[in-house]
């Protein structure tokens, strides 16, 4: 259990195991807990860094949220910890953060997986975006204008993207599927996974379904 203090604020953050640095990222409005059953499956092979981003779990509270903020605390976060770039995993919000930080800062990561992952606000399906809506007028959540208004990435960013990447999503994702599969078109070192019957969390949240990729994808000959 540990603090960064970064980009004006204090990130939390838990180490587990041993071995090469595996950072995960959580979605938004959760924490780095989600991930303890996937952690539980993979400390015996890497040295699991597992953060909660700002103005979530223990980290400092915030008033807005935007993407770039985020990857901001990321880059400075990875300066003081790592000498080398780092495999990654994100879920939902903490897939935009590795998008932008793969764009902006691409030495930071060495390989990563996406999952549930929207480039634009429309790639989550609109009863989703309602539901948000509808969350934000009856009690002003500011996570919700967050997904709402962000991210904006376009085609020529996505271009710059060369970190080897799977993109993963549900099969009754939140995420659009054609959305998803454009993420893995424009992403040109990329592969694509739609696994079946899984929602947008099924897969992720208390699940170590995504051990077995990660252990055949994060070895040195996983590219």
């Amino acid at each position: 259990m540990a603090y960064l203090h970064v980009n004006g604020i204090d990130l939390y953050y838990e180490t587990y195991g041993e071995g090469e640095p595996l950072v995960m990222l959580h979605g938004n409005g959760e924490d780095h807990t989600i991930f303890l059953t996937l952690i539980q499956a993979l400390q015996p092979y890497y040295r699991i860094y597992a953060f909660d981003t700002r103005g979530h779990g223990k980290s400092s509270a915030v008033e807005e949220y935007h993407y770039a903020d985020m990857a901001m605390d990321f880059v400075q976060a990875f300066q003081l910890l790592f000498d080398e770039p780092i495999d990654l995993i994100g879920f939902s919000d903490g897939g935009v953060i590795a998008l932008f930080l793969s764009i902006w800062f691409p030495k930071t990561i060495r390989r990563m997986i996406l999952c549930g992952a929207n480039y634009h606000p429309y790639g989550i399906k609109e009863e989703a975006r309602m539901e948000m809506r509808k969350e934000y007028n009856e009690n002003g959540n500011p996570l919700m204008p967050l997904m709402l208004n962000e991210p904006w990435l376009t085609e020529e960013d996505l271009h710059k993207i060369k970190v080897p990447a799977w993109i993963v999503a549900g099969e009754d994702d939140i995420i659009e599927d054609v959305h998803t599969r454009e993420l893995a078109y424009w992403l040109e070192n990329s592969r694509l996974l739609i696994l079946e019957n899984e929602t947008h969390t099924s897969y992720v949240v208390d699940s170590e379904q995504l051990a077995d990729l990660c252990l055949e994808f994060f070895t040195d000959d996983g590219e």
